[in-house]
């Protein structure tokens, strides 16, 4: 199967580590290649390639990344662009890893959307320069599968 992943969120102003972004991709992709998916990063211009990737597809047009979509079989990506740009464009649905912002407010239904209730911020609408990057926020690679396993398997009987 092939899988596309948006790895980062926006670089912040301040210079902190963006609070979105995911900690476990190395572990996530690592168990992705051991099931035999091809994993390809797509990414903006100065993001960091994801270890263990079999592309790198980065500050390429927008024409172009609807088409790699539309030939993956699904997407994982942290709270950005990525799931805002398939629902814009009505592109399949995806996985949505969250940190700190509530997937009720921010997320979209037709995702699957892990979030840890217990860590979401109390101020849901203030800017994110000041937030603290907590790698406990987000789920494990292992759910993250779990959520996958069941996302193909929905493809498989459609």
């Amino acid at each position: 199967m092939k899988i596309i992943i948006a790895a980062w969120a926006a670089k912040l102003p301040s210079g902190i580590y963006n609070a979105k972004n995911y900690p476990y991709w190395k572990e996530l992709v690592a168990l992705l290649n051991a099931e035999g998916h091809e994993v390809i990063q797509v990414a903006g211009k100065g993001e960091d390639r994801v270890e263990g990737t079999a592309m790198f597809m980065q500050g390429f047009p927008l024409d172009k990344l609807e088409e790699v979509l539309r030939d993956a079989d699904t997407w994982i990506s942290v709270d950005s662009w990525l799931p805002h740009f398939c629902a814009t464009m009505r592109l399949k649905s995806g996985i949505v890893l969250w940190s700190q912002s509530d997937p009720r407010i921010w997320g979209y239904k037709h995702n699957i959307n892990l979030s840890k209730p217990e860590y979401l911020r109390q101020w849901q609408y203030a800017p994110w320069y000041d937030v603290a990057h907590d790698p406990n926020a987000f789920v494990e690679p292992q759910q993250v599968m779990d959520a996958l396993h069941g996302r193909l398997a929905q493809s498989q009987i459609a």
